[in-house]
């Protein structure tokens, strides 16, 4: 069963849901609303490994289904579907904004790190290229939900549209903080997914164990935020999510020693690294590089590079500055190569000194602007031959990653389809409004996910 199937399943149990008024309905919908979404980024390509996101999402709808299917037949269910299904049962007059936070709280909580562990094997935990993977589609999600928060919170208006001048004061406020819970709990999902995948390796024993645990807190976190009273201020007291405890005796506390020192280290590296983020900074940079719009080119860049190559905010300053030179000497016809090489290689300077490579700064530059030199080519002969461009681009990806021409090529290609459809929109005028810059930038999206397939092998 793909996703497509669980929304189907999912659309049907909310006609019967609103049918029967069962208050259960404001979770449900939201959820289906955003399991749409989820399935339209999906679509536009805004995940690294697809056919994996697919999977974990419908593992991640079935444990809420089976819930919602056990309580229907008055069967026993997770302590934290206990307590949010109780409260729609018993509590119907709770606005139904707490009824989607209760609902929100046990899934994330309780079922995600369940999910993931679904899809995610003990062995695929420690390859750090397969984990680092996994953990940035996980992130990805928040930028799905993210734009979801005003949507919903738009659609509770529709359905409750009795709000005082308090509510319609503080929403701004509501928005931001639900953004940061969100962010704040899947952190905290994925170093419970961790711990669970420890708990795993020492048996099904400890793994019921642990999982117990992980149940009996979510369950008096949902229970907490049933209470009467500011259910905001308590989140932002308490936090939306809940933490396992790390096993603290002989191996286990090691091992998980181990692998907060690895996933610190990954951190930092030249190789991790937000395809989804990336890929619409750097659309909005080429938006603002052929609109000539050089200040917001360079606030832009700062974020790209930050996003890219993991250097502090100051080497990061210094280097948006130096590529933006660098664009500067390169955009006039005629432009100036040799100036344009000069500031990019003082920029590949800069990333040696934060990660040790590329191990020739002068060679990286010349590689760049090699390729910057095939698009221009590129863009007055043959729009159909784009083999120069991509063999020029993957030179470059092979020799700053010290990988092979084959395992980035995909990527090149990716990016070179992005730049066509560029070329075409500065063709047609630069019209912020054109169809062709979403397909330009779900191009980038997917360039950026090849890359880091590639990189992390």
């Amino acid at each position: 069963m793909g996703i497509d199937a669980v929304i189907a399943r999912m659309a049907a149990l909310a006609q019967e849901l609103r049918r029967t008024g069962d208050r259960r309905l404001a979770f449900h919908a939201t959820y289906l609303r955003t399991t749409r979404a989820v399935a339209a980024a999906l679509r536009a390509g805004a995940f690294a490994d697809t056919d994996w996101v697919d999977r974990w999402d419908v593992a991640f709808a079935q444990l809420y289904l089976d819930a919602l299917d056990a309580d229907r037949r008055g069967e026993p269910v997770p302590a934290p579907w206990a307590v949010a299904f109780g409260a729609a049962k018993r509590q119907p007059e709770m606005p139904a904004v707490r009824h989607v936070l209760l609902g929100m709280n046990a899934h994330i909580n309780y079922d995600l790190p369940q999910a993931l562990l679904a899809v995610i094997s003990d062995k695929e935990f420690d390859d750090l290229a397969v984990r680092a993977a996994r953990e940035a589609d996980h992130r990805r999600i928040d930028d799905v939900l993210d734009e979801q928060v005003g949507a919903e919170d738009a659609e509770l208006q529709r359905l409750v549209p009795a709000r005082t001048w308090q509510d319609a004061l503080l929403q701004p406020l509501n928005r931001m903080a639900t953004r940061r819970f969100l962010h704040e709990a899947r952190a905290k999902v994925w170093a419970n997914a961790l711990q669970l995948s420890l708990a795993r390796r020492a048996g099904q024993d400890n793994y019921s164990r642990r999982l117990a645990q992980l149940e009996e807190l979510c369950g008096q976190r949902v229970t907490d935020l049933v209470r009467p009273g500011p259910v905001l201020l308590r989140l932002a007291v308490g936090g939306f999510g809940v933490r396992l405890p790390a096993e603290q005796d002989g191996a286990g506390a090691d091992r998980a020693a181990a692998i907060r020192l690895v996933r610190r280290r990954a951190s930092g590296e030249l190789r991790s690294f937000d395809p989804l983020r990336l890929g619409r900074l750097e659309s909005a940079m080429w938006v603002a590089y052929y609109r000539r719009k050089w200040a917001k080119l360079l606030l832009l860049s700062v974020r790209l590079i930050h996003g890219t190559f993991g250097m502090d905010w100051i080497r990061t300053a210094h280097g948006a500055w130096l590529i933006l030179r660098a664009t500067q000497q390169w955009a006039p016809d005629p432009n100036n190569p040799a100036g344009a090489e000069r500031y990019m290689r003082r920029f590949y300077a800069l990333l040696r000194l934060t990660h040790g490579e590329p191990a020739d700064p002068a060679r990286a530059a010349r590689l760049e602007v090699d390729w910057w030199a095939a698009h221009r080519v590129h863009q007055r002969g043959d729009a159909g031959d784009n083999g120069p461009l991509v063999t020029a681009l993957a030179r470059l990806y092979a020799f700053l990653y010290g990988t092979g021409l084959p395992a980035v090529r995909p990527a090149a290609e990716h990016r070179v389809r992005a730049m066509d459809i560029s070329d075409r929109w500065v063709t047609e005028g630069c019209a912020l409004d054109s169809p062709l810059l979403p397909a330009e930038r779900a191009e980038l999206i997917r360039s950026y996910s090849a890359l880091l397939a590639a990189v992390q092998r």
